[in-house]
């Protein structure tokens, strides 16, 4: 198994798979390395494990911030992550050179914030908190 260190959500599982062919550490609602999160998988569920297991998320789910339950999820379970806020006009290679362009600086947030809750929007312009880090 590899280690299991970043999430993306099944909103995204194509560039999911893209990414892991750049970068180790991949996994997904459905991956083999997370049984735990299978295809389908409420965001209320995945909230959980993730916080649990404490893998970093990247998403494009912008609004996932403004729902009462998932955000109080996020919270409660200490998730850390990436909205690519952006994205939702952004076809896949789009994306993925975003994330490519934005990487060092995600590594670099992880590295000095490794306690969550925190969740920033990833954009082209940069990288901003959405629940700040504490």
């Amino acid at each position: 198994m590899s280690r299991r260190r970043w999430f993306v959500d099944e909103n995204n599982l194509l560039l999911a798979r893209r990414l892991a062919e750049v970068r180790d550490g991949i996994v997904h609602p459905g991956h083999p390395d997370l049984p735990e999160v299978p295809r389908g998988a409420s965001d209320e569920t995945w909230l959980e494990v993730v916080g649990n297991l404490d893998l970093i998320v990247i998403t494009r789910d912008k609004r996932i911030r403004y729902r009462p339950v998932e955000r109080q999820r996020w919270v409660d379970h200490g998730v850390r992550g990436f909205v690519l806020t952006s994205a939702g006009n952004m076809r896949i290679d789009e994306q993925l050179a975003l994330l490519e362009n934005r990487w060092a600086a995600m590594e670099a947030i992880v590295g000095s914030n490794p306690r969550g809750p925190w969740m920033l929007s990833v954009t082209r312009s940069g990288v901003r908190p959405l629940i700040p880090p504490r």
